[in-house]
């Protein structure tokens, strides 16, 4: 099993340094019910890698440069030592298809904004959220990172990816940041909630805050609702009548859908 994000930030071999580096943000509010595409390109000799190309340069905005800095520290030494530009220079030329240390695939971070927003990652192993999260450096710790928001009131479309192992984030973890885990999009029923695109069972997982009892799961039309036990709508999940329970992480209130 690949790591999750709370696996994937947590192990200490990764995170021994906390070097903020800005990232950038861009909300583009959208319908979420409508399609996953890109535009075909104008010339008709356009090809699959073209297309692909563009999308890598369209998701690099809500590429989390911080995040990613955080989980793998030797990033800022290459970047300070003039290897790479940047972390997002770093990921899109090593660790976007690079495995770690412990022979992992390497985590990409891909976060939203306070607004309604489409995302979607590439790379081996992309990590998506509709809601973005920062760095508390004052906290201390091996993992000192919370939400900016709950998501209260947001609409998000969180797209997966053919060939990547896409794990969609949906609630947060206890750090020391973070004394409680909460699940996103609570509070406005069906008003707030995240579209999951193109899931794909056996490879991509669902992360969410709290306890899988805390949780119900009902198909329809073609599409799984997840909801809190009060009804509040959390996500629909494009494609699937049905998820299994992964790891429960108690430690960190999570658990994991695949």
């Amino acid at each position: 099993m690949k790591k999750t994000y709370a696996i994937a930030l947590l192990t200490l071999s990764l995170i021994t340094a906390c070097q903020s580096v800005p990232s950038p943000e861009a909300s583009s509010p959208v319908s979420p019910a409508s399609p996953a595409a890109v535009e075909p390109a104008s010339s008709p000799q356009a090809t699959d890698a073209a297309v692909n190309n563009a999308a890598v340069n369209d998701n690099t905005r809500h590429f989390d440069q911080a995040l990613y800095a955080l989980a793998y520290p030797e990033v800022n030494k290459e970047v300070k030592a003039g290897k790479f530009a940047s972390p997002l220079a770093h990921y899109q030329a090593v660790g976007q298809s690079g495995k770690d240390a412990n022979g992992e695939d390497i985590a990409g971070f891909f976060m939203g904004t306070g607004g309604n927003d489409t995302i979607s990652g590439f790379g081996h192993h992309p990590h998506i959220s509709g809601v973005a999260f920062e760095i508390v450096a004052d906290k201390g710790g091996e993992l000192p990172i919370r939400p900016k928001t709950l998501g209260q009131g947001e609409v998000d479309r969180l797209v997966g990816q053919p060939g990547s192992e896409d794990e969609f984030i949906l609630g947060s973890l206890i750090t020391t940041a973070n004394p409680k885990s909460a699940p996103f999009y609570v509070g406005k029923g069906d008003a707030d909630y995240a579209q999951i695109d193109n899931f794909k069972p056996g490879e991509d997982t669902i992360l969410l805050a709290g306890k899988p009892e805390d949780y119900s799961l009902q198909p329809q039309d073609k599409t799984l609702r997840i909801s809190t036990k009060s009804g509040d709508l959390v996500a629909i999940v494009q494609g699937v009548d049905r998820l299994t329970v992964g790891d429960v992480v108690a430690d960190y209130g999570i658990f994991i859908l695949k």
